[in-house]
């Protein structure tokens, strides 16, 4: 039986219909016929105009379902190893050129006050892609991206999206969380892959003492290209090829790490900086913001834009040896000052999020999960023991309060020499912190007044530095010893 948008049976309501007009038009049509020849005068033209209404109905109903069932796609975008500073839009510096990526805070949401869990890529990475502070789960540095690697116990937003059986899944760039082949990422939810272990490599000929074989999915591939280029092309071909599905991208570009490597055509647009490290910073970042710039005119000619949502964010700060720069932040990658932890993070969903809006309250890395989780209509299940929140009610307004009152750090070198380890508190407008590498005494400041970090308050503030480091250490028991989940 056919029904329309309200339920009501169409073949009925055309018969009644064309059976009303006959009358109207002629009160003796009744009268002068038979039961008989009253429905064959009536059901020709009923079934014409059935006909009719029920193909307006199917197509009603098929566009009601399609705006229903169409989920939207997310697509992250990770820079390696840029400071706080490297983009335009954060107008902290004035040399830097990225159109295109500023266009995401144009057109969206950009973030004063956003933190990633780490200063190093390798943990920041693993917490990125599950949800969950990686000290939980023992993954302190790089090192431990090789052994023992990304545990398959914690499960990645990539197998999360493939639970639920609708979402095309892509990972473009550096992988960097674990060396074993059983998380490489077609093993971790990952349809597509076109990635490298540890990436750092730009220009296929440079020898690297960094493990530089690409692949895609499971099998070796060489770089035809400039790998920034290539991490762009591959974006737009899994973009092309999914568009009529919804689809989880995260491309994760190796700019501006390490080795310092630019195009000349790029390199010629920063001639006039004098400082050749800075020039060549520059040239890769613009390189990138170029491809990102492909990839959103294409999101635009395919009428993707509001079925997109977009986020932006640098792994940790920048670092001297790369020409990045942390400004207005003291401190580097691989230390816990401002300067290691404190990115640059955009949004973008154009007709759900606001445009030109500056959040300013704390957000983390780690919120990246459950906001995916929650667009794409997972519920995200207690037993995830995820850390972040889903950001959207906080930034439209629907919700009360601040997406974190507190975030923690934990960072253990290496070398396994105490002296060495780093951690920090962040509470409200206050930051505890031991800056590990600096081998320094812990460290108090009023991050409103002192974003730099240049007065230590520990010692006109006793009793808050007491109780933010007893905060810390209560977190800290329910994180795992360094390496030891191995599966």
């Amino acid at each position: 039986m056919f029904f329309g948008l309200n339920g009501a049976q169409l073949p009925l309501i055309a018969v009644v219909f064309v059976l009303a007009l006959q009358i109207m038009e002629n009160p003796q049509f009744v009268k002068s016929r038979s039961l008989g020849s009253l429905l064959s005068a009536v059901l020709k033209p009923s079934l014409v105009l059935f006909a009719v209404l029920f193909s307006a109905a199917s197509v009603a109903n098929a566009s009601a379902e399609e705006a229903v069932a169409r989920k939207p796609n997310i697509i992250v975008i990770l820079a390696d190893d840029m400071g706080y500073g490297d983009l335009g839009c954060q107008g902290t510096v004035e040399d830097v050129r990225t159109p295109h990526i500023d266009t995401l805070a144009e057109h969206g949401v950009r973030f004063t006050q956003a933190y990633v869990t780490a200063p190093q890529c390798g943990p920041s990475r693993a917490a990125l892609l599950s949800g969950r502070y990686q000290n939980r789960f023992g993954f302190e540095s790089n090192e431990w991206a090789y052994n023992p690697g990304m545990p398959r116990s914690v499960s990645l937003i990539s197998e999360r999206l493939k639970e639920q059986g609708d979402y095309a899944t892509g990972y473009i760039g550096k992988w960097g969380i674990t060396s074993k082949r059983h998380s490489y990422p077609p093993k971790r939810g990952f349809d597509e892959s076109y990635w490298g272990q540890d990436g750092n490599i730009y220009f296929p000929d440079t020898p690297s003492k960094y493990n530089t074989q690409m692949k895609r999915g499971m099998e070796p591939i060489e770089l035809d290209t400039y790998s920034t280029d290539a991490f762009g092309r591959e974006a737009i071909d899994f973009i092309e090829r999914h568009e009529d599905e919804p689809f989880f991208l995260l491309i994760s570009y190796i700019t501006p790490h390490e080795p310092m490597e630019a195009k000349e055509s790029d390199l010629e647009r920063f001639a006039h900086i004098e400082d050749p490290l800075r020039r060549t910073t520059l040239a890769m970042i613009a390189c990138m913001d170029d491809n990102v710039g492909n990839m959103l005119e294409l999101l635009k000619e395919k009428g993707l834009e509001e079925d997109t949502l977009i986020f932006f964010l640098s792994d940790n700060g920048g670092y001297p040896g790369n020409g990045s720069l942390n400004t207005p932040y003291r401190g580097t990658k691989s230390q816990m000052l401002e300067g290691g932890i404190h990115v640059p993070f955009l949004m973008q969903w154009k007709g759900q999020l606001p445009e030109g809006k500056v959040y300013e309250e704390v957000v983390s890395s780690l919120d990246i999960v459950p906001t995916t989780l929650a667009v794409a209509g997972v519920e995200a299940q207690p037993e995830w023991q995820l850390d972040g929140v889903n950001l959207l009610p906080y930034i439209v307004g629907r919700a009360d309060g601040v997406p974190h009152e507190t975030l923690f750090w934990r960072y253990k070198a290496w070398s396994k020499k105490p002296e060495q380890d780093g951690w920090a508190i962040r509470k409200g407008e206050w930051m505890l912190v031991r800056n590990g590498w600096a081998k320094a005494a812990p460290a108090l400041y009023h991050l409103a007044d002192d974003p730099e970090q240049r007065e230590d308050l520990s010692r006109t503030q006793p009793e808050r530095y007491d109780d933010m480091l007893k905060l810390w250490s209560r977190w800290d028991q329910g994180n795992a010893v360094p390496g030891s989940i191995t599966k």
